[in-house]
């Protein structure tokens, strides 16, 4: 199969290649062992490539992933997903948020599908730390005979704790399933078990002929509604040039739709960075079954190497602007004559925004070089010249480590000396 290797070539080329400064562009290739049981089947390797790409816009996201598993001497495209995300400015500590997703899924030759879903989100901020949100959305599967579209509502929380980022949230999943009352043979077959009856649906206004119709081919089908909520926990910490993430999770619902190995699960992942673009990948847990897509339930391990760097995505977490504290080292620094190179070191954020007297106070969006690395370079005359900086669109600050003075606005900028 030489159509996958191409594919996943030319979007590797694209992800390490440099990006334009039009927006801001995240990137990470991951490439390492995938192990992956079922229950009660024995465990699969493959060796496992994964692209990722986030285009972030003032008020707009875009992001993809996927996966591709060399099997045998042929590459298998995995999972994928393509997301969009939609922002408004933030009124009064509250920000809406639209959110849309096409996925696919896949475990094995005979047992994959995708799905579309949309959600509409509300954010308030509590505070610089913290937040929450409430927001609901439908999902619809393809490839899924049983399911044809799934009611999606829940809520969250999150705040920051140093290093690190708490959040919970609570989802419930609401849908109809629906199956014949006969099998593949014709053979009838019961609509439920004595304790979980499903509800017999005839056809509407029956005609002579299709009585005769359903008679014969068991037009008549059985459906259930199927509920159930995930009640999930995360942590998010970094320390110097380690990084974790682990989540715990529980799931309510009656025996019919929340079977005993999915129940409650748990998953972590730790990242050694080695440097600035290049870090280890280590990580593991369970995933759990989704009856809306009839896949099973499964264990997972993986560890590899990522290259360069992805940041959180803002569906994730709704992120408030961080402070100026956050900002680790600010430099400026000649590269030629009148051209002068920016370089913050700030990590846990999307965007980094300079203005000066020599933009014409102009935002200039920096470019993320790696973990917590942002650069960018522009001509600058000498002299002494005006400059802030913004984090992930909050107040226009002065740069830690340069004096300050009053501006018109009653504000303090910071002053950049350039001999």
């Amino acid at each position: 199969m030489t159509e996958p290797k191409a594919a996943i070539a030319a979007l590797t080329f694209v992800l390490l290649a440099p990006h334009g400064a039009l927006a801001q562009i995240a990137s990470k290739l991951e490439a390492g062992s995938f192990t992956t049981r079922q229950d009660g089947e024995v465990p699969a390797s493959v060796l496992s490539v994964s692209p990722g790409i986030r285009v972030d816009l003032p008020y707009f996201a875009l992001a993809a992933h996927g996966s591709a598993w060399l099997t045998g001497q042929q590459w298998q495209i995995a999972d994928g997903t393509l997301s969009g995300t939609l922002l408004t400015p933030t009124v009064n500590r509250f920000r809406a948020e639209l959110i849309g997703n096409a996925s696919r899924a896949f475990f094995d030759q005979s047992l994959e599908n995708d799905q579309l879903d949309a959600q509409a989100r509300l954010h308030m901020l509590l505070s610089q730390n913290s937040g929450i949100w409430v927001g609901g959305g439908v999902a619809r599967p393809w490839r899924i005979a049983v399911v044809s579209a799934v009611d999606v509502t829940g809520g969250g929380a999150w705040t920051r704790v140093g290093d690190g980022m708490l959040s919970g949230t609570y989802t419930n999943f609401f849908f109809t399933k629906v199956a014949a009352t006969r099998d593949s043979s014709g053979a009838p077959q019961s609509c439920g078990t004595h304790n979980d009856p499903l509800a017999l649906s005839a056809p509407s206004a029956p005609s002579a002929a299709s009585l005769s119709s359903s008679a014969s081919t068991g037009a008549a089908d059985c459906r259930r509604q199927s509920r159930f909520s995930d009640v999930e926990g995360s942590v998010n910490w970094s320390f110097g040039w380690v990084e974790f993430t682990g989540q715990a999770s529980y799931r309510f619902g009656d025996s019919y739709d929340v079977t005993p190995d999915s129940r409650r699960w748990a998953a972590g992942t730790a990242v050694l960075w080695l440097t600035d673009r290049v870090a280890t990948v280590m990580g593991g847990g369970r995933v759990p079954a989704n009856p809306s897509r009839g896949l099973p339930a499964r264990n997972y391990a993986n560890f590899g190497l990522m290259l360069s760097y992805s940041s959180i995505p803002r569906g994730s977490v709704p992120v408030a602007p961080r402070t100026i504290a956050a900002v680790k080292d600010f430099e400026v620094r000649p590269l030629a004559t009148g051209t002068q190179k920016i370089t913050i070191r700030v990590g846990g954020v999307e965007t980094v925004e300079v203005m000066g007297d020599f933009s014409d106070w102009t935002p200039l969006l920096l470019m993320r070089r790696g973990r917590d690395l942002w650069d960018l370079t522009l001509p600058v005359s000498a002299g002494v010249h005006e400059i802030n900086l913004r984090l992930d669109g909050g107040p226009w600050l002065a740069p830690p480590g340069l004096p300050t003075r009053r501006d018109s606005f009653n504000g303090d900028v910071g002053l950049l000396v350039v001999p």
